[in-house]
């Protein structure tokens, strides 16, 4: 595994230039590289962009004693003439009142201009659905645990319709939070490492909503449903059109039941993660520092702009601090994650920080909750229940159905939670979100060794840390996590480096004089 230090060829002009001008070191070696951009993703005619408020210096060739030809603001557009990594050459595209140059700069310098786009507006303002259900919606109703459904259960305890507005204002602080503010809080800390732009993870569209099966099922739960709704409809009364209206509502509530036994589709995981993120937030509140908020909103920013292999949603990733003085963290499937006050407090790094998020992550990436949904006591009961909600539509009602559905999710979201709040995962996905979580810290160049280093004082300091029957101790997760750690190279990060992270760290949670070891 290749060190995470500077690039090899960074490396050796450094050297060269180092030998040559012994009396500049600081000249040469004062500015980190916030590698920005893998060279090999760059490709002649593309378009860059640059993101640094200090704006950076167009050069006569490819060096850093290169003669500076234009000195390059944020945000002006670059278009790629050559690619010798790190360098490029690029000429400045047409703006008003400046001259286009070319010149060189280097890859990390500059990013795609998606990367500055504003973050789209919380899915479930644009996923459509409405308080009720008529009889056209019933199949598409349904066919996902939808706006409806959520609207219902939403409504359903007192605590849930404030936690739900709670779980909006952090939807919209997401989509509120700058791309600059987002892309300067990156580069001050150095993350993201040699390899790709800080663009967010997709979102994904909404499941494609099929037609009603035709064929009627011949065995099992839905088959047996089916044929008694169509046939209660039509003594009911209701007609050729009630009853093929309450047909469809029960197969498509069979469909449902027999897909979720084996995945939730990305817009159920975000409903869900919802739900999930609603109950936390009804039994701890949110935290009243708006600052400490923001500060850990920053911090998973650059977690999911900075890293590998997280997937696309439906919702986006979205990060909120809860009122308790608990060492705590839940997460919500399709992009959940709420950190107690508390965590943030035993903290005494920001990388300590971004490992409880990275952890979290971890859990939702590898969909850990829904996993131990699936192999509950109460999972059957609850896809039992789910099967039955098509039998409200052989009355004729829409409203019975979306009933159903509303008190589904809310199973499911009160059992997610429950397991996430009291630390139910056990040993096993415990352990590997710690290895997934220390292995994502080391991707985006925050040290990797946080994690140990937070649990190490936790194994001390049990009192504030929740913990269930089956999860594993602060002390065994340590034990286990050395073997992970001694396989990645060790953290390499400049004095200035560590010092810029102290330093925000240190003034955004009003932390002062030296952190006690």
């Amino acid at each position: 595994m290749p060190g995470r230090s500077q690039p090899r060829l960074r490396r050796t002009t450094y050297r060269t230039a180092c030998l040559a001008l012994a009396a500049l070191p600081l000249l040469l070696l004062g500015s980190p590289q916030p590698a920005t951009a893998a060279p090999q993703s760059i490709k002649v005619g593309d378009v860059r962009v640059i993101f640094s408020k200090r704006g950076i210096n167009l050069r006569s060739k490819k060096s850093t004693l290169g003669e500076p030809v234009a000195s390059l603001g944020y945000g002006l557009r670059l278009k790629v003439l050559a690619v010798q990594p790190p360098w490029l050459q690029v000429r400045t595209l047409p703006k008003s009142g400046v001259k286009a140059q070319t010149g060189w700069l280097r890859s990390w310098e500059t990013l795609q201009p998606s990367a500055m786009a504003a973050t789209a507006k919380p899915a479930h303002f644009t996923s459509g659905g409405g308080s009720g259900a008529s009889s056209r919606e019933v199949s598409a109703a349904g066919r996902q645990l939808t706006p409806n459904a959520e609207k219902k259960h939403r409504a359903s305890r007192k605590e849930l319709a404030q936690a739900y507005r709670l779980v909006d204002r952090m939807e919209a602080a997401t989509a509120a939070l700058s791309p600059e503010d987002a892309l300067v809080f990156i580069d001050e800390g150095r993350l993201g490492g040699a390899r790709a732009d800080y663009l967010r993870p997709g979102r994904v569209r909404a499941s494609p909503r099929r037609a009603a099966p035709t064929r009627r099922r011949s065995r099992g739960v839905g088959g047996l449903l089916g044929g008694l709704g169509g046939e209660a409809a039509r003594r009911a009364g209701l007609g050729s059109t009630g009853a093929r209206v309450a047909q469809t509502a029960i197969e498509s509530a069979t469909e449902l039941a027999d897909q979720v036994k084996v995945s939730f589709t990305p817009q159920q995981e975000y409903h869900l993660g919802r739900a999930v993120a609603a109950e936390a937030i009804a039994k701890y509140g949110v935290d009243s520092s708006a600052s400490r908020r923001r500060y850990v909103r920053l911090i998973g920013e650059s977690i999911v702009r900075t890293a590998t292999g997280l997937p696309a949603n439906f919702g986006g990733y979205h990060f909120e601090v809860l009122d308790s003085d608990e060492v705590n963290g839940v997460s919500g499937p399709g992009g959940f994650v709420l950190i107690t006050r508390g965590a943030v407090e035993a903290c005494k790094s920001e990388a300590e920080i971004a490992a409880v998020l990275a952890h979290e992550l971890a859990h939702i990436r590898s969909k850990h909750g829904e996993s131990l949904v699936r192999k509950s006591r109460e999972f059957p009961g609850f896809i039992k229940g789910l099967a039955r909600v098509g039998g409200a539509a052989a009355g004729g009602s829409g409203g019975g159905l979306v009933t159903g559905f509303a008190a589904f999710l809310g199973q499911v979201a009160t059992s997610m939670a429950g397991t996430a709040m009291s630390h139910g995962y056990g040993r096993a996905l415990e352990f590997a979100a710690d290895r997934e979580g220390t292995q994502l810290l080391a991707n985006v160049w925050y040290d990797h060794t946080a994690m140990r280093s937070l649990l190490g004082r936790l194994s001390h300091d049990t009192h504030r840390h929740v913990q269930g029957a089956s999860h594993a101790s602060p002390a065994a997760r340590v034990t286990a996590l050395d073997a992970v750690i001694a396989r990645i190279p060790a953290f390499g990060a400049r004095d200035v480096v560590k010092d810029a992270r102290l330093k925000r760290f240190r003034s955004t949670l009003g932390r002062s004089g030296p952190l006690p070891k």
